[in-house]
């Protein structure tokens, strides 16, 4: 047997060409791919993209033969060179092997196991919690992502605040938006500093968003939503939930994307009276959303969005970050 990194193109073609018999993809966003061989024939493989481990597959005539354990021993080997922190989304008939590697189950679908290494969801959010001196008392919740932070998301966060005795915003810590999260957590800490019963804190490394959400082993776009939505609302609901003492979530009401308005429908399922939907903050009866601020940016540049930001949004992007922020966004056309 021989293992080694996909590197070239023709042997990335193989391993695509490999999954494409058990009916999946090599995404486009993996950034690691290791194959295993015996002789010159492709047996097994496995990727990641950064800290997401995915793309798994091993030939059925090899399988129970410990192939694939070695072969991901030696991706979790190689990916901790760089992340302390490895996650893998799995189907509930594979839950054995990742236990057998060290990994401990988040939640689990009908579907799919969402399963962590090297860390714990119940201490970490604990941490969280005493670092914080957070108390035992019922508290309220938003959670954004804000890239960047609007006009739009104040609005949600001053409406939860005012019916909520404590609210805690949660900011999105994976660091795959235009804005990095160091970045958005200042801006959205500066814009808030001034409510004494809001606390800012990180999502740590748990809510993950759909754009790393693997989509090789599910069959058609809306059965991608619906999963991505399911898992991240069980994570909130039975880790967040529970260990911040929250029984009120509120979201913005989502007219345009799927993908959000997906979500939304997910959380109202599982949570029922515990989801407050807020109705938009509008511009000329258009609703504010981080999307509309960066196309803004984009075409218009930084006087465009003065109206749809906050002080703490619009000063940083004066900044130097900010000013490379909006270059970037005027050289390419994708949206986070």
């Amino acid at each position: 047997m021989e293992f080694k990194e996909v590197v070239i193109k023709e042997e990335r073609q193989a391993v695509a060409s490999f999954l494409k018999t058990f009916n999946l993809t090599l995404e486009k966003d993996v950034d690691t791919t290791l194959a295993l061989y015996d002789e010159n024939t492709l047996i097994a493989t496995a990727s990641a993209s950064e800290n997401i481990i995915k793309c798994v597959a091993i030939h059925p005539d090899y399988q129970h033969q410990n192939h694939l354990n070695f072969l991901m021993s030696k991706l979790i080997k190689k990916l901790t060179e760089n992340h302390r922190h490895l996650f893998v989304y799995t189907m509930p008939e594979h839950v054995e092997i990742f236990k057998s590697l060290g990994f401990k189950e988040i939640v689990q679908t009908m579907n799919l196991s969402f399963m962590e290494l090297f860390g714990d969801i119940t201490a970490t959010l604990k941490a969280l919690r005493d670092n914080q001196n957070i108390d035992k008392a019922a508290k309220a919740s938003v959670v954004i992502n804000a890239n960047p932070l609007t006009n739009g998301h104040l609005h949600l966060i001053k409406t939860a605040a005012q019916s909520s005795k404590h609210l805690i915003v949660f900011v999105v810590s994976e660091d795959r938006s235009f804005f990095p999260f160091e970045d958005r957590f200042k801006i959205i800490k500066t814009a808030l500093k001034e409510y004494d019963n809001i606390t800012v804190l990180p999502t740590m490394d748990y809510l993950v968003s759909y754009a790393t959400f693997p989509k090789y082993f599910m069959k058609n776009e809306q059965t991608i939503k619906e999963e991505h939505a399911l898992i991240d609302v069980l994570t909130f609901k039975q880790h967040y939930m529970k260990i911040f003492n929250i029984s009120a979530r509120f979201v913005g009401e989502e007219p345009y994307s799927p993908v959000t308005d997906t979500y939304n429908q997910t959380m109202k399922h599982y949570l029922g009276d515990g989801l407050q939907i807020i109705k938009r903050k509008t511009i000329d009866e258009e609703p504010i959303s981080a999307s509309t601020v960066r196309s803004l940016l984009k075409k218009n540049g930084l006087e465009s969005i003065k109206r749809y930001v906050p002080k703490s949004t619009y000063d940083y992007l004066t900044s130097d970050k900010g000013q490379a922020i909006i270059k970037e966004l005027k050289n390419y056309d994708r949206r986070h």
